[in-house]
Parts: structure tokens; C-alpha cells; sequence
């Protein structure tokens, strides 16, 4: 198995902290049992506890490919890293977090096979990644055709208008399999409290149709460029199961955020 992690974007709501833009939301520092570290340590540090990874590919940008690379550099990893960029400058010219899987995807040898787990590099989480992916190899063996699967948290009803505008919303079976991702769809549309990650294990044939994905919807920015509309176009040509993921979990996209987390861990 490959792990992605996607850093390309710029993180404008964070401006506030990373020096307006000039240090890239992954290397902020967080507090892990006393000792501060950055984000892409801390997630190199999980994704190494899983034997099976054989490459972990960073798709960064030029703007923090160096800074992102100095990092990787001090880090003793078990797994080799591979870092790339999509070779956007800025906000302006950023190319999204399907191109970055895309970039991913043309890096991965044709003749590889195995499953490939992606993640935001802006999450911070408490549980072992093994649950996951071992999840996920007990549901293939299942499984008579290709799976993908999705990390998930339940939110409770008081989160209702906060989710429906800013999460992919999972509607799930009582297996977990997923019926359908509909990508921010407002209070109006909410059909669950079930809230899509930016944490998956897509199949390699699967991962593989991104380059026609891409093309269908060149002219749409926010289906060509958002992982939400890509997993919810998978889900209607494949089987995927949601994970609800146990324990803490942070998606990292405001200094509030940022605070809230860093506060409770020192709890």
C-alpha cells in the first residue's frame, strides 16, 4: 500500500498564524503528549506504524516545496517519502486536491496493484491507522468486486447547519455501505449527520479513473478541483463502506480550530 497526503493548498482562512501564508498549515506546530511537533510529523509518524506502506508520496506546491522538504529530510522514516508539486505559485493559480491525486497517481508505477490511502495533511487524529486499513482488507475479502472506503464521524444534532455547509455528508446502509456523498448540500438537503473525512483507501483501478474525471469536468472548478464530488462519483460506479473513526478528530481550517486543539491537548 502507497500513502498520499495532499499539501497543496494554501490555507487562506489561516493566515492569521502561518505568517500570511508564508508557512505552509501542515508544518504548524502541535502539542502531542508535551512535546510540540508539526502536523506532517505527527501524520508521518501514524502512517509509519502501518507495515504494509511501501511509499509515502507528498504532492505539495513550489511555494512550500522546500519548506515541506527540509522537514522530510530530518525525518527517519520507515517508509520511503516521494514528494512532487503541482506547481502552483499561489491561491490564484492552485490546482485543487483531485489534480494533486492525479499527480499521485502518474507517480505510482502502471503495473501497481495495490490499494492507496490518501489524507488531508491538515488532520489530527488519535486512533491507529492499522483499524483502518485493516477494516478495510476484511471488507474486500468480503467483497465479490472493488471497494472503497471512507473515514467518517456521526455529529450530534445540534451540528446540523455547521456540517450541511461545510462537510461532504455520508448516507449510509446499516452495513456502512455508503448510498451516496452529497458534497455540502445545505440544511434544506441533509439527509444524515454522518460527515465524510479527508481520509480514504481507494482501490488502484479506481484511483486510476481520475484522469477521465478530469476531463469530464475541466470546465467545472468545483467538481474538477474538490475530493468530495470525485469519491461521490466513485461511490455510484463501486461499493464503498464508511469508518467511523473512535476517538478526537480535527480537521485543522481556522485559527479557532487550531487553538481549540492545541488547548485540549494539554488537558
Amino acid at each position: 500500500m502507497k500513502a498520499v497526503i495532499l499539501a497543496a493548498g494554501y490555507a487562506k482562512r489561516l493566515n492569521s498564524i502561518t505568517n500570511n501564508g508564508e508557512i505552509p498549515k501542515t508544518l504548524l506546530n502541535i502539542n502531542v503528549h508535551g512535546k510540540k511537533m508539526p502536523i506532517l510529523v505527527y501524520l508521518l509518524d501514524k502512517i509509519n506504524q502501518i507495515k504494509s506502506i511501501d511509499e509515502i508520496i507528498i504532492i505539495t506546491n513550489n511555494k512550500y516545496f522546500n519548506q515541506i522538504l527540509s522537514v522530510c529530510g530530518q525525518y527517519h522514516s520507515y517508509a520511503p517519502i516521494s514528494m512532487y508539486s503541482d506547481n502552483s505559485t499561489s491561491v490564484e493559480n492552485a490546482t485543487g486536491a483531485n489534480r494533486a491525486i492525479q499527480i499521485a497517481n502518474h507517480r505510482i508505477p502502471e503495473a501497481y496493484t495495490d490499494d492507496i490511502l490518501i489524507m488531508g495533511s491538515d488532520n489530527y487524529f488519535e486512533f491507529d491507522l492499522n483499524e483502518f486499513v485493516d477494516t478495510y482488507d476484511y471488507l474486500t475479502s468480503l467483497s465479490k468486486s472493488r471497494i472503497n472506503m471512507i473515514a467518517s464521524k456521526t455529529h450530534p444534532d445540534k451540528d446540523r447547519e455547521f456540517i450541511a455547509e461545510n462537510f461532504g455528508i455520508l448516507n449510509v446502509d446499516e452495513l456502512h455501505r455508503i448510498v451516496s456523498l452529497d458534497e455540502k448540500p445545505g440544511i434544506e438537503n441533509l439527509r444524515s449527520n454522518i460527515v465524510s473525512l479527508a481520509m480514504y483507501i481507494i482501490n488502484r483501478d479506481d484511483l486510476n479513473l481520475i484522469d477521465r474525471y478530469m476531463i469530464k469536468y475541466e470546465n467545472d472548478p468545483k467538481k474538477r478541483d474538490s475530493m468530495g464530488y470525485f469519491m461521490s462519483h466513485l461511490i455510484k460506479k463501486t461499493s464503498a463502506y464508511a469508518f467511523e473513526i473512535p476517538g478526537r478528530f480535527c480537521d485543522i481550517g481556522t485559527p479557532q480550530e487550531y487553538a481549540n486543539l492545541n488547548e485540549e491537548l494539554k488537558i
